[in-house]
This record gives structure tokens, C-alpha cells and sequence, in this order.
């Protein structure tokens, strides 16, 4: 595993990173189970950053359950929004959310505390007196996160934003992957500008890039017949490549030295360690 600076903060970061939205695996039966086999192959592999979020259902308790049984430390980031369900994004409503994930991740201090797709506060909750940034700012004094940061899809919100210089860390998802370049127009190098750290996650693009049936059923999803053929093209142009078509995914965000890490929302330690493999091999070359 090769590690990059993560921004400002201090810190080198893992090239693969692990994002909790499927850490319970397929099986709902043996989700701690499954958590436990996953957290203990990051280890294994390098990995030292993990990304969750209320809103990622018992994503939170089962990485404090499974960091605790695997006995390992990882720089914990996560989330503030949608929980509960009428989220408000204030200043006090933040802090009770950061107080409830601490609990549920058994660890008394996050690395970064970040702002659940930030379209949902909007630019005046966000900076307002008693807004989220007066919430999250106070969760620092507090000793509950290290850094504070910022994700969602709001191309124009999210570069506004990283250019306050207000935000340590940034997620992208979704907008970054072989077929999509999106963020890497304006978010990312405002973000890059700013010494903040950047994670892009869903690479996979829901599918597109996985396995077999997953990445059929993604194709049939597009609707525009030239989006389909262009797809099609860059995966067999990853095909090509040594490797799996997931782990050259990763491989060609990894070409941009902007991305300090992708978060990869890998179900199973079998999901992971193909695509951790990217590090290793190195960026995709064009």
C-alpha cells in the first residue's frame, strides 16, 4: 500500500481507503461477522482511513464492534445529516449527532467530522450564527474531531465551499471515475488549492465497473444509447489493462496526485483486497 498527504492535516493517507455503506456484507445474518473479516483486511492491507455516516444504517456500530475486536486504531471520519430524519444542520444538532457517532464507534475522538451532503443545509445554514461550520467548530474545541469537512454531488455548493478555506477534508462521490469527470473540473481544484484532503468514493460507479452481472445490469441503466457505447468502450479499454476492471478503476483516478485517497465501499474483504491492489500496481497510465 502507498500512502499520500492527506491536505493540511498532517497526516499520509492509505491510496485505498474503506467507506462503510455495505460493511455489513450481503448477509444480514452475519453483518458483525462480515464487518470484522473486513476491518481486519484493511489492517492487513495498509489500510488506515475509514469513512461512515448515520445515514449508512448500522454502519457505525458495526465498525466500533469490529475495530474493537480486531484490535486496531484507524483515523475515523464521519458524518453529520439525515439522522434523525428531520436533521436540521444547526449548531446543537450537529453536536449531538457527533456525541451519538462517538458512541456508537466505541472512540472518544473522530479525524474529521464531516458535513452529509452539504446541498441538504445549504450555504447560509452552513456559515450562519448557530449554523453547522459554528457546530462543527465547537466539536474541535471540544476534542470530539480533529478536522472538519465537506461532501455530496453539489458540483458549484461543494467548490464554493472549499474555497472559504473554512474545510480540512472533502468527499466527492459518484463524479470521479473513468467515465465521469465531473469533480476533478472545478471541486477538486478548489479543494486542491485549499491544502484540504480529498476522497473520492464511489468509483464503482454503481456497478459499471464491478463484476460481471453488476456491471451488465449498470449498462442496461443508461439510458442514452451513446452514454452505453462510451461506457462500454473505457471498459474494455480496462480489460485490457493487467488486473481486474474494478482494480483499474481505482488504478485511473490514482493517475490524478490531487486524490488523497478513494474510499473504496467494498461488502466483502474479498471486494477490498482486489481493489487495494490498485495501490500497489499504480496509477493508469493514458
Amino acid at each position: 500500500m502507498r500512502y499520500r498527504p492527506f491536505g493540511n492535516t498532517g497526516i499520509r493517507v492509505s491510496e485505498v481507503s474503506l467507506g462503510g455503506a455495505y460493511i455489513g456484507g450481503p448477509d444480514p445474518e452475519r453483518e458483525r461477522e462480515n464487518a470484522v473479516e473486513i476491518v481486519r483486511r484493511a489492517d492487513e492491507l495498509g489500510i488506515n482511513y475509514i469513512d461512515t455516516a448515520p445515514l449508512y444504517g448500522r454502519s457505525e456500530a458495526l465498525f466500533g464492534a469490529a475495530l474493537e475486536a480486531a484490535g486496531t486504531r484507524m483515523h475515523v471520519a464521519t458524518k453529520v445529516g439525515f439522522d434523525p430524519k428531520d436533521f436540521d444542520y444547526r449548531r446543537d444538532s450537529a453536536l449531538r449527532s457527533l456525541e451519538r457517532s462517538l458512541k456508537r464507534l466505541r472512540i472518544s475522538r473522530l479525524f474529521s467530522a464531516q458535513i452529509h451532503q452539504v446541498s441538504e443545509a445549504g450555504w447560509q445554514r452552513i456559515l450562519e450564527r448557530g449554523g453547522t461550520l459554528e457546530g462543527l467548530r465547537e466539536a474541535q474545541k471540544r476534542g470530539l474531531c480533529e478536522h472538519i469537512g465537506i461532501t455530496d454531488r453539489a458540483i458549484p455548493l461543494l467548490a464554493k465551499l472549499a474555497r472559504t478555506g473554512e474545510f480540512e477534508t472533502l468527499l466527492v462521490f459518484h463524479d470521479y471515475h473513468p467515465c465521469s469527470q465531473k469533480a476533478a473540473e472545478t471541486v477538486i481544484p478548489a479543494a486542491a488549492a485549499s491544502g484540504m484532503g480529498i476522497v473520492v468514493a464511489t468509483v464503482l460507479a454503481g456497478g459499471l465497473f464491478s463484476d460481471e452481472p453488476r456491471r451488465k445490469a449498470a449498462l442496461r441503466n443508461l439510458q442514452d444509447p451513446g452514454d452505453r457505447a462510451e461506457a462500454e468502450a473505457i471498459i474494455s479499454r480496462l480489460r485490457d489493462e493487467p488486473g481486474t476492471v474494478a482494480r483499474n478503476a481505482f488504478r485511473y483516478v490514482l493517475a490524478d496526485p490531487r486524490v488523497s485517497t478513494i474510499s473504496s465501499g467494498a461488502a466483502t474483504a474479498a471486494e477490498l483486497g482486489d481493489v487495494a491492489r490498485a495501490s500497489e500496481m499504480g496509477p493508469l497510465r493514458s
